[in-house]
């Protein structure tokens, strides 16, 4: 009975979501303009720190399966 509920639940939210969006458009799509700079920026710092570590990671690893000289 609850998963009934909560599938009503999600239809009525995603429609009224829909409603707002398109009488609000403009609104939103100046926000948008807003929020898109700013969201580019910490995505691409985000893969950048993300890549950076696994050269780093990798790097690590090359110099732990080198054997090591013993004397």
């Amino acid at each position: 009975m609850s998963n009934v509920i909560g599938i009503i639940v999600g239809v009525v939210v995603t429609i009224l979501g829909i409603l707002l969006l398109i009488y609000w458009w403009p609104m939103f799509a100046a926000v948008f303009k807003g929020i898109l700079p700013i969201l580019l920026i910490l995505i691409g710092l985000g893969v950048l720190i993300y890549y950076i570590s696994e050269i780093k990671s990798k790097l690590g690893l090359k110099k732990e399966d080198t054997p090591a000289e013993t004397k």
